[in-house]
């Protein structure tokens, strides 16, 4: 994981460093009182930032925009000090402390940022659109002030804390129970079946996650093992919206992710993370591509070489910064 930080305190120098996360136009209420502090989390999967921000500005994002082949990605914008103001096709929404609205990059919108304390994620989209549809992903205000909100602003902030603590793989994988929840937020899935289904499914996923390529992983035997039946685990997950194939599937595919990346005289070759996942090559290639947008080598190149295609102009500006 890259952690870097930077101070900005021209308006050219803060629009060219927002574009290279998110190409965008902007204007300043007043050009020259303008003063960003930022700090950034990135992986090639995930990126968190946090921004301490003097100014106000309107951040536009226009037809023109959407060419830039950066829309595989949702971003959700968390203020934790000040009220953005979102506005899309005819609908304005406020944006306050303690709330949080995804973004998706592939439709204009305008975004109101005045002097301010926030947190924003860029997430795949693949993770969101496989849990929410376009709609509710687009009408979501997701709630961070109370139950499982709060939990998961906890865990952004944490995350955070640790500025350059975490490895790529552990950033990785508290981005991945991030995105998750906050999906479940914006359903409402939140009822005390589905909240206990949501309890056993996460058991599953830990016992997957945990013995992936070291033992037998069929249904029968990790039932066996979690003192379950087959059919409790499948109702459980059914309740909570998945099956065991996706559950497997899914954090299989995480594992092989975290394995791709690595680098060093222990590195697998794609062919050894797919055995040790328990995919076939093909199968592997075709499914890795299916989640997250690339095949394994594609992934892998981009990894090695440190930074990403999307990173664009971000990857550079972190690189010189200390």
């Amino acid at each position: 994981m890259r952690y870097s930080h930077v101070t900005v305190e021209s308006t050219e120098e803060w629009a060219g460093l927002c574009d290279s996360f998110v190409p965008m136009s902007h204007r300043y209420r007043d050009p020259n009182r303008c003063r960003v502090h930022l700090t950034a989390q990135q992986t090639s999967t995930y990126t968190l930032l946090r921004t301490e921000k003097v100014g106000d500005e309107t951040a536009t994002r226009t037809p023109s925009h959407l060419c830039s082949g950066r829309d595989d990605f949702y971003w959700v914008v968390l203020p934790e000090r000040g009220a953005y103001t979102v506005a899309e096709s005819d609908m304005s929404m406020p944006i306050t402390a303690g709330r949080a609205k995804l973004m998706r990059l592939d439709r204009p919108w305008r975004v109101y940022m005045p002097s301010s304390v926030a947190f924003a994620m860029q997430l795949p989209r693949a993770q969101i659109d496989q849990r929410l549809t376009g709609a509710e992903a687009l009408s979501a205000m997701l709630d961070l002030e109370s139950g499982l909100g709060r939990v998961v602003w906890s865990m952004i902030r944490e995350t955070h804390a640790q500025q350059g603590g975490l490895t790529g793989p552990e950033f990785n994988a508290v981005c991945d129970r991030i995105a998750e929840l906050l999906c479940m937020i914006a359903v409402g899935d939140l009822g005390p079946q589905r909240a206990h289904a949501g309890e056993t499914a996460e058991q599953v996923r830990r016992f997957v996650r945990e013995n992936a390529g070291t033992a037998d992983l069929r249904l029968s035997e990790v039932a066996r093992s979690l003192n379950w039946s087959p059919r409790q685990i499948q109702l459980a997950l059914h309740q909570a919206g998945t099956t065991y194939r996706e559950v497997r599937q899914d954090e299989t595919l995480r594992i092989a992710r975290d394995l791709l990346a690595r680098t060093g005289p222990h590195a697998m070759g794609v062919g050894e993370v797919a055995v040790r996942c328990g995919f076939t090559r093909t199968w592997f290639s075709e499914a890795f591509k299916a989640r997250y947008g690339e095949t394994p080598r594609e992934f892998r190149k981009r990894a090695w070489a440190g930074r990403t295609v999307r990173d664009g102009p971000a990857a550079a500006i972190a690189s010189e910064l200390p």
